[in-house]
């Protein structure tokens, strides 16, 4: 229930409320924001960037605070001028917020984006940057707006010689025992990117025409698995993002490593900064470079806290990449360019089913419940995923709490708490709610599978995912899923019949969402999970990605042109 402290300040917030009201006055028909116990009868402000602040054209970072009586908004939208850039994501955490009201929602009040503003028509001179907070119950608020500069086009980009890519050398010849690929990746913890590199690379030693050599910038648990298949790995440490200089001599060390392994390829997985440096590396080697790309944000954006001469030579360097492989056609697209016509793939990527069959047979359900403490009769909504605010936890939170009270059985749990402040933020979330105490955390954990086949029903309320493992896995254990309609979800769910999608960034429309996925029979839950195995079997099977990938590489090593059985751009 809610906390005591919760619900005075409510209390007093409303009461100050009634002793004044906005002061651009109210009309009938205009929803009543109360003001909240801040200084000035405040609701909610843009922090970032301040008045008169100067983004690149590139991208613009809006960050702020919105809270209405009840608690944080349910939506967030933002405008530059007359374009709209989108809905921000929300619930991050401020408890600076927190400790001037003394209201643990505000606590989560939080919110930012970083907007693209490369298709966008921008004049050159002053813009209003504007923010409308929406509540749960549909009204609305709207920030004090900020006047910005817009720079003229060109003031911040550099001659086209900075953009030249490393320059080229002669491949090694082919040794012995499959072709030698450096393998460069972010890091080896447990994470989707990372067991979609495990499951790869497996399939691949299987395969047998490739011989990896992995290199990650971070250590973890997933190292041990790679060198129990006969895989080296080698730690090589964060190369600099923010002094090209260093930047440069780092990647060039990494080099001069591989140049005595006599790598042909490269396979670079992902496109975080953490990774891409072994492309770099590979262009300064002369050998080409395969790029499996996961993040659904347009390089503008991912990229845009990079130091701008390294954020050129990432950008030469994927215009220079033989193949990029994506999971999505969505986030193929958001690439175009820097990856060349023809250069883009979309491979949907393998799962290991072998594992999930096995935990599938002789599985006791009643037994895994009494053993995790949840009720038998219970509908158990289960989200899998490290905490953090892309994806939305936190917002899974507050629209299970709208509708709790309609499915009394109903129990949520997370899977993928952490030691951080993300997971904290939740957790003093769900202590201040209504129900949470049908809300539970659980630490990340490597064996999620009985997780998956005690559950109900599978949430991902992701506003950002390419295409997440989480979803697959839950699918191939016949648990029906209900999914945000973002980038490559609504390319493997199709709503009502192999799942069920909602709104990103949109409490309300999840709330919807889930309302309708646990109404639904137990004959629906059982068609549409069936449905979604069926797909999963077929799109996503290892044996056939892993082979795709092989030849791809050989193609790419031999100086042939790439061909896959996949959309190409």
């Amino acid at each position: 229930m809610r906390s005591p402290r919760h619900f005075w300040a409510a209390f007093l917030w409303r009461l100050r409320a009634t002793r004044r009201v906005w002061s651009f006055g109210v009309t009938p028909d205009m929803p009543m924001l109360l003001p909240g116990p801040l200084p000035g009868g405040t609701h909610g402000k843009i922090d970032e960037p301040s008045r008169g602040g100067e983004p690149h054209r590139g991208t613009l970072y809006v960050r702020g605070w919105a809270l209405f009586p009840s608690g944080p908004p349910a939506q967030l939208d933002l405008w530059l001028g007359k374009h709209s850039l989108g809905r921000a994501r929300i619930g991050l955490p401020r408890p600076d917020i927190e400790s001037r009201t003394g209201d643990p929602l505000a606590g989560v009040c939080g919110f930012d984006m970083t907007a693209d503003l490369s298709e966008l028509d921008l004049d050159t001179g002053e813009a209003m940057l504007r923010a409308v907070a929406t509540s749960p119950h549909g009204e609305q608020h709207e920030l004090p707006s900020v006047l910005i500069e817009i720079p003229a086009s060109g003031e911040e980009s550099d001659s086209d010689d900075d953009l030249a890519p490393p320059p080229a050398r002669t491949p090694h010849p082919s040794g012995s025992g499959g072709r030698p690929v450096l393998v460069c990746t972010h890091q080896l913890n447990l994470g989707g990117a990372q067991l979609y590199l495990m499951d790869l690379l497996r399939a691949l030693v299987e395969e047998g025409a490739v011989a990896p050599t992995v290199v990650s910038a971070l250590d973890g648990a997933l190292r041990e698995d790679l060198e129990g298949l006969g895989v080296p790995v080698h730690i090589s440490s964060l190369v600099p993002i923010d002094d090209v200089s260093s930047h440069i001599g780092r990647v060039e060390e990494l080099a001069a490593w591989a140049e005595e392994r006599g790598f042909e390829a490269a396979f670079v997985n992902t496109a975080t900064a953490f990774a891409f440096p072994g492309a770099e590396a590979a262009a300064e080697l002369g050998i080409p470079a395969v790029w499996a790309i996961h993040e659904s944000f347009p390089p503008t954006v991912l990229w845009s806290n990079l130091e701008p001469e390294i954020r050129q030579r990432a950008e030469a360097t994927l215009s220079e990449a033989a193949l990029a492989i994506f999971e999505a056609d969505a986030t193929r697209r958001l690439f175009e360019p820097p990856v060349r016509e023809g250069r883009g793939v979309v491979l949907p990527y393998g799962l290991d089913f072998a594992p999930i069959d096995a935990a599938r047979a002789g599985f006791d359900r009643a037994a895994a419940r009494r053993e995790a403490g949840i009720p038998e009769d219970a509908e158990v909504v289960l989200c899998v995923g490290t905490i953090e605010p892309r994806k939305a936890q936190l917002q899974l939170a507050q629209a299970f709490d709208s509708i709790a009270r309609a499915h009394p059985r109903a129990r949520l749990v997370f899977v993928g708490a952490r030691d951080d402040p993300d997971s904290e933020a939740l957790a003093d979330f769900v202590e201040a709610i209504d129900f949470g105490e049908r809300i539970e955390l659980i630490s990340v954990t490597p064996d999620v599978h009985p997780w998956y086949q005690l559950a109900d029903l599978l949430v991902c309320a992701s506003d950002i995912e390419s295409l997440p493992r989480t979803v697959l896995e839950a699918m191939a254990f016949e648990t029906p899923v209900l999914a945000t309609r973002v980038f490559g979800l609504p390319e493997l769910i199709d709503d009502g019949e192999t799942g069920w999608l909602c709104e990103p960034r949109d409490i309300k429309a999840l709330a919807a969402g889930l309302d309708r996925a646990l109404n639904s029979s137990p004959e629906e839950r059982r068609r549409l999970g069936s449905a979604a195995r069926e797909i999963v079997l077929r799109r996503h099977d290892l044996p056939t990605y892993g082979r795709d990938v092989s030849r791809l590489l050989e193609q790419v090593a031999a100086g042939q042109a790439p061909t896959a059985h996949a959309t190409a751009g």
